[in-house]
């Protein structure tokens, strides 16, 4: 069957205007992060590969260069460009913590700058009022850490994992959690960050990988997982 020309042109530009669609977004306004724990689940799985929207909450440029999942390399000092609107309560963020300046982490920002958090028997407060969990949060301990008992890693004035605060975010920052709020290293351990260490909005899985080795090989693509929007 033969081509018409203008057939033949139209399918090259097609193809042409899908591979500069995906550089743009690969070089500029969207990047792949892998995500290695559950921190995020059942909103995230571990071994899933997300989608970071840059351009909705400002592209953020890279501060440090270096080998990947190492500590080899160097900082450099980032800008943050504005966005296409402000960081919002509930959304899934990429960001540059103090844990760990090789690795970002994703979370989910459940306060702004000014709000006051607040954690009584698991139940999140942000201004006194109930956050609502999200969707597919967890809470995977049945137990509760009452007032006065004390989890590693989070400063004994500000309570522990269950019963947190009050705490008042600065302003120009975010306070951030992960889904799985009893398997999650946060901001109510390593404090809030500033907004301009967002690096993206987390839209979309587009790959999931079950890591455990138990399961067998052919079944740890997780089929159901791939493509899953995020919110």
């Amino acid at each position: 069957m033969k081509i018409s020309k203008k057939k033949f042109f139209y399918a090259t530009k097609e193809i042409l205007g899908v591979i500069v669609a995906v550089t743009i977004i690969q070089v500029g306004l969207g990047k792949a992060y892998f995500v290695p724990t559950g921190s995020m689940e059942g909103t995230i799985l571990a071994g899933e590969l997300v989608i970071a929207d840059k351009a909705t909450l400002g592209p953020r440029t890279p501060d440090w260069i270096g080998i990947p999942w190492t500590e080899i390399g160097f900082s450099i000092p980032a800008v943050k460009l504005p966005g296409i609107r402000k960081v919002e309560q509930g959304d899934i963020v990429v960001v540059r913590t103090p844990v760990n300046r090789c690795v970002p982490y994703v979370k989910r920002v459940v306060a702004l700058g000014g709000q006051t958090v607040q954690i009584r028997d698991k139940v999140l407060l942000v201004d006194g009022v109930p956050f609502p969990l999200p969707e597919k949060a967890q809470h995977a301990d049945f137990r509760t850490y009452p007032v006065g008992a004390r989890s590693s890693g989070i400063h004994p004035s500000l309570g522990n994992r269950d019963n947190w605060g009050p705490y008042r975010v600065p302003g120009d920052h975010v306070f951030l959690m992960g889904d799985n709020r009893d398997n999650s290293v946060d901001s109510r351990y390593f404090g809030p960050v500033p907004v301009t260490n967002i690096i993206g909005r987390a839209r979309l899985v587009v790959f999931s990988f079950d890591k455990d080795s138990d399961v067998p090989l052919y079944r740890r693509p997780r089929l159901n997982r791939m493509i899953t929007l995020l919110d």
